[in-house]
């Protein structure tokens, strides 16, 4: 009778350490367990690059403009240019618009022929 009691309080003592264990390890990520042996991931190339892409992007785009602004040509001539250039942009956008809408109604049209057919 005493084993049994003895299985039943081990067993009852395993069941609540394993429900704190979860607990404990439910707020904890990958990152806390490595700092603890001292060791950190590595970040991956392109959540490094993306910034600096970025800041060269957001660079060339002030230069650009700083350029127009301060190149000698007259004030006509320069929103003429500017105009020109963003009709392009305009155009540009909406015919990667219509690809995408023409992308998108396909696998739409593709998944409900899937869906529809007889299993």
């Amino acid at each position: 009778m005493n084993t049994n009691i003895t299985k039943a309080l081990w067993t009852l003592g395993s069941l609540v350490g394993a429900q704190q264990a979860a607990k404990v390890v439910r707020g904890f990520e990958i990152n806390d367990l490595l700092g603890v042996i001292g060791l950190e991931r590595r970040p991956s190339l392109f959540s490094r690059a993306l910034p600096a892409l970025g800041l060269v992007a957001v660079s060339a785009a002030v230069g650009a403009g700083a350029a127009l602004l301060l190149a000698p040509s007259s004030g006509e001539d320069l929103r003429n240019r500017l105009s020109d250039g963003l009709d392009g942009v305009k155009n540009r956008l909406d015919d990667v618009k219509g690809r995408v809408n023409e992308r998108i109604n396909d696998k739409i049209s593709a998944f409900d022929s899937t869906s529809n057919s007889p299993s």
